[in-house]
């Protein structure tokens, strides 16, 4: 800490006893004037002398490498007006308060205006007050606080990113049996309503909040997890509101050098959207399933399926599966297979036609093929198809007629 402007301790032997100045230091005068010099001019500290009418009355060569200025322009002008306008109001409070002997600088950090116009960072580390000179020390943290300035904007960038995703970033310590939480990102309470000190208090919030039929499959996935490594899961969790919601959990295992496991991370994302975007087309998928297979029962003895459009090998197992069900739900006597509104009849569609209608007959159902025009007639026979049992005709009503006219008044054949 310095005590005299270092020239006044040129001039010989400093003295001070914290008061009135009654104690001398017992060294040489070209000793300590050597010494002196040479720290003031090397150090990599900020050294200055400063009055209190804003100008400085000396300063180490250090300030002319941080600030581009002279020594001599720098005694010349005010330090308020080298200071960042933000930074004016805050350093003449503390240094008021630093002359008046209410506290130190110790801790300061302010904005100084280089010669080319931009700022370096200064942290006041001590000052002095001697007959009315304030003897300051200060370092250079520029460096130190554009990390700390960039560590902040990449902080805020990553929560803002994590509220925008919904995606919430968790870790628990798995050492000494435990399960419990050292790390959840803002955004859970976001997700699920609860904060992070609520997860840390209580360490089965998870297990506990998992839906009951979930449960069982996710308990058991997570100490599949201690084998594998890595875990991937859906299921449904109880926000604190009640409700629930579709949780992707994707999950890893840490391992110290050991092999043993020391910690798990992973992320959580609500997906109840998604979820429900399946079951929607889930259900069109069934919706358009059923009007792509329609079985229109006639009478309590016929069935009708009209059959439009392309048929591939999924259309032709559900042909099948939703022919058989009805025949066995309404125990008919006749189906009639209207292939008027398929485009091209080929191998792949006579093979499923005649596999439908022997399937039909193993049930006792007698099986009529309507809608044959004369080009699928001709492509039946250039196929060599064998029709078998199976009745055929030219249309749909045709084939009604025929079923009619086998069945009873009463209903029965």
């Amino acid at each position: 800490m310095l005590k005299q402007d270092h020239r006044e301790v040129a001039e010989g032997s400093i003295s001070s006893d914290g008061g009135d100045g009654a104690v001398s230091v017992a060294r040489p005068r070209g000793a300590w004037k050597q010494g002196w010099e040479h720290y003031f001019d090397t150090a990599s500290d900020l050294l200055c002398v400063a009055s209190p009418d804003g100008y400085f009355r000396d300063l180490n060569p250090r300030w002319e490498r941080l600030l581009g200025y002279t020594v001599a322009e720098l005694c010349a002008m005010r330090f308020f007006d080298l200071l960042h306008p933000d930074d004016i109001e805050s350093t003449g409070a503390a240094m008021a308060q630093a002359v008046s002997g209410e506290v130190t600088l110790d801790g300061l950090i302010n904005r100084y205006r280089r010669k080319d116009g931009s700022y370096a960072q200064l942290e006041w580390k001590s000052a002095v007050v001697v007959r009315g000179l304030c003897y300051c020390v200060a370092h250079d943290v520029s460096a130190r606080e554009e990390s700390r300035q960039a560590l902040s904007t990449a902080l805020e960038r990553l929560q803002y990113l994590q509220h925008a995703s919904g995606v919430c970033l968790f870790a628990i310590d798995m050492r000494g049996g435990t399960h419990r939480v050292t790390f959840l990102s803002e955004n859970v309470s976001d997700l699920f309503g609860y904060t992070e000190e609520e997860f840390r208090q209580e360490p089965q919030l998870w297990e506990c909040r998992l839906h009951p039929e979930d449960r069982a499959r996710a308990v058991a996935e997570t100490a599949a997890l201690m084998n594998h490594g890595t875990c991937l899961r859906e299921y449904r969790w109880q926000r604190k509101d009640g409700t629930y919601c579709w949780v992707r959990d994707e999950t890893k295992l840490v391992r110290d050098k050991g092999g043993q496991p020391i910690e798990v991370v992973g992320t959580w994302q609500d997906i109840t959207g998604r979820k429900e975007v399946e079951v929607t087309l889930e259900r069109q998928a069934c919706a358009l399933v059923e009007l792509s297979t329609p079985l229109i029962p006639i009478s309590e003895d016929i069935l009708v399926m009209p059959l439009i459009g392309m048929v591939d090998s999924r259309r032709a197992d559900q042909i099948m599966a939703t022919l058989l069900h009805g025949i066995s739900s309404r125990h008919a006597r006749f189906t009639i297979l209207d292939i008027t509104g398929v485009g091209v009849v080929d191998t792949n569609v006579a093979a499923m036609l005649m596999r439908t209608a022997r399937a039909a007959r193993l049930l006792g159902v007698e099986v009529l093929l309507t809608g044959i025009r004369g080009d699928v007639a001709r492509t039946l026979v250039a196929l060599d198809v064998d029709l078998g049992t199976v009745v055929t005709f030219g249309t749909l009503q045709a084939g009604i007629q025929h079923a009619l006219r086998r069945v009873t008044p009463s209903g029965r054949r």
